[in-house]
């Protein structure tokens, strides 16, 4: 007889795990104990079964474990080892679940029968598991959906070449729709004419109501054996497209791909039922992928609006949520003095409301297209986004300049520790933040040893024409520079002229955005209506597929301003112009050098912060580390000396920057 305890490590709670124990505690047979606990600096939770048995019936018992314990991408480590004592406990986890059975709309007993197209019940959508009860969590639509009218809509789909699905919210397509390949909107496009629209540039402030803005690429997979064929994905990558959460990850298309043109790709596998056995037909059919677009209608069922997608992004080796859609809670943290009770932060598609209660904080997320014109809750869509407060009569304390990037670092230094009671007040000290967004403002932000914040450099946008750009340039000391590149790159000086950047287009994206035009990375026959996003995506897809670690410098000088530093982002350009010049022709490793010589110059002046305030944390958050390249590189140059904190429980630009904003001290006349 031997006491063994099978431990899952986590990074977040997993549900599932939460049900299977539950479950394991039933089996009277190994007298299990259960437990869940958690580490207070680092925030992980361990998810434990603790049986008595002998050796050939736990044998059994681990590999029915192994089979039930589907991959999470919270996720950290497993492993099982002998104990002296159980430590845990023999009554269930207190836990109110929305459905019966497992929180899974599918599991292994169920989706080879009915997603395999070799089983008797393949496409059976209502098949019964006694396991994860997935049929039970089928909205009313797909309840009534036979083998034969799914097998209709990919018969559909192939004839008609698009599949709307409300009752999931989303559109299906077999080639790229043409809100993605047209990319209408005025706003961040390369346009033809740029003096004209330069004369025009008063009407740029009209509605555009009619108007597209550029998403990247979402594809479907159908075929995931094929899936090395048409993306590079790495095998952690894999792991996570295959887990129970079925994310989102940014990945760039294999080299010289036909038909995947565009520079990045959000890919997904099958998350329902129904996509399960529709993929599948497809894949019969010689179909390994699809596009997907978004569509919220009036006919899109409830279900759809609350399952909103995952996307993630790879921060030091961990998953993190770049902007969480669902919503949620987490224990109220211990380390530090929660001085609001309510907060709320609009960006400009959702709105984050949180609320703290003496155990947690709270928050829930609406988008706000979707929002009742007669909401009294949500903050007016004419503001800017920044952050409204219960304490509204202090709105010149802090200044908007560098609230959100408080509200970042704030958010990801907060821990729970229960055995932790502070009778005094505890705020955030000797600490700094990297906060790059597309969002909102980029900057670098400090909290000194009195926990006074200090805006210590701002990235500047750009000017909004290509026009303003290169007179930007032409009265700098790059204008000789600027006059040889425009004499022998004559193509790539034209696009720049026409360039338009909108006020919104985040600072860093921009000046990726005016590289990749500067380094001819993209095809002048079709750079006509590219806009920031996408050209600064083919700026990231340039890096990610350079080869090692060698690449030359970029210089990123710090100008002194009144307030702040800031950028001689003239002198970037310029640098990037010099080698081109002198005949450098492989873009990736410009690209490349344009990341690497960044965070080099970030750990400069991350290391001047630590002689001047002592930085003991030193916080990443915003959306731009969903770039792996700019993420990577920063971790190498500065992550030795100063490791990166991210709260693992939250996202990087959305929830965390309302669950910050209940930490901002107020008054600061």
């Amino acid at each position: 007889m031997h006491n063994i305890r099978f431990d899952f490590v986590c990074q977040r709670h997993v549900p599932l795990y939460e049900h299977l124990c539950n479950q394991y505690l039933e089996r009277s047979e190994f007298n299990i104990s259960i437990g869940a606990e958690s580490e207070p600096q680092t925030s992980k939770i361990r998810y434990f079964i603790e049986a008595f048995a002998p050796q050939a019936q736990l044998e059994s018992l681990a590999d029915d474990i192994a089979s039930d314990f589907l991959l999470s991408v919270w996720l950290l480590d497993t492993h099982i080892q002998r104990i002296e004592q159980h430590s845990g406990q023999r009554k269930p986890f207190n836990i109110k679940p929305l459905h019966s059975g497992l929180p899974l709309n599918f599991c292994q007993h169920c989706q080879p029968k009915f997603g395999d197209n070799q089983h008797p019940s393949f496409g059976n959508i209502n098949l019964q598991c006694h396991h994860c009860m997935g049929h039970e969590k089928l909205s009313r639509d797909e309840k009534s959906l036979t083998q034969t009218d799914i097998a209709a809509m990919a018969n559909r789909l192939l004839s008609h070449k698009s599949l709307p699905l409300p009752i999931l919210g989303i559109t299906l397509w077999l080639t790229p729709p043409a809100a993605i390949l047209s990319s209408t909107r005025q706003s961040s496009t390369i346009s033809p004419n740029a003096d004209k629209q330069l004369t025009n540039s008063s009407q740029t402030n009209t509605p555009m109501t009619k108007t597209i803005k550029y998403q990247r690429p979402r594809i479907l997979v159908c075929n995931p054996n094929s899936l090395n064929s048409h993306f590079i994905v790495n095998d952690s990558q894999v792991l996570a497209l295959s887990s129970i959460e079925k994310p989102l990850l940014r990945v760039r298309p294999s080299s010289e791909h036909p038909s995947l043109l565009a520079p990045l790709y959000d890919i997904q596998f099958a998350e329902n039922r129904l996509l399960v056995i529709l993929t599948e037909v497809l894949r019969q059919k010689g179909i390994n992928w699809l596009h997907v677009t978004s569509d919220i209608e009036p006919h899109t069922s409830q279900e759809a609006l609350l399952n909103k997608p995952l996307r993630l992004a790879s921060i030091n080796q961990h998953w993190l949520p770049i902007t969480t859609l669902s919503d949620g809670s987490i224990p109220l943290p211990t380390n530090v003095t929660c001085l609001h009770g309510e907060h709320h932060y609009q960006d400009d598609q959702h709105t984050f409301k949180v609320q703290s209660t003496k155990t947690d904080i709270n928050w829930q997320v609406s988008d706000n297209g979707a929002k009742s014109s007669t909401s009294a809750s949500a903050s007016p869509l004419t503001l800017p986004p920044v952050l409204a407060s219960s304490c509204a009569e202090d709105s010149n304390t802090i200044t908007n300049d560098i609230t959100t990037s408080l509200c970042a670092l704030n958010a990801a230094v907060l821990r729970c520790d229960p055995n932790k009671n502070h009778h005094k007040a505890q705020f955030v000290k000797h600490a700094a933040v990297l906060y790059f967004s597309q969002q909102n403002a980029c900057q670098i932000v400090t909290l000194d040893s009195q926990s006074n914040p200090e805006l210590f450099f701002q990235l500047p946008t750009l000017p909004t024409s290509g026009y303003e750009i290169c007179h930007s340039l032409s009265e700098s000391p790059q204008k000789c520079l600027l006059d040889k590149f425009k004499q022998l790159f004559p193509a790539e000086y034209n696009q720049l002229l026409d360039l338009h950047i909108q006020a919104d287009d985040g600072a860093l994206s921009q000046l990726m955005a005016v590289a990749t035009l500067i380094i001819g990375a993209y095809p002048v026959e079709t750079a006509q209506r590219v806009t920031v996003t996408e050209l600064a995506d083919k700026f990231i897809a340039l890096a990610m597929s350079h080869h090692g670690n060698n690449a030359p410098r970029i210089d990123f000088p710090l100008t002194k301003g009144a307030a702040h530093r800031s950028l001689n982002w003239c002198k970037t350009l310029g640098t990037l112009m010099s080698f081109k010049l002198a005949g450098e022709t492989n873009l990736a490793k410009l690209a490349f050098a344009f990341h690497d010589s960044f965070a080099d110059y970030l750990s400069h002046w991350v290391e001047h912060l630590d002689q001047n305030i002592g930085v003991k944390q030193l916080v990443i958050a915003g959306s731009e580390f969903a770039n792996p390249v700019l993420t990577e590189r920063v971790q190498l140059r500065i992550g030795k000396n100063f490791p990166l904190v991210v709260n693992p429980l939250l996202d990087l630009d959305g929830v965390n920057i309302a669950i910050g904003g209940l930490y901002l001290k107020q008054r600061r006349r």
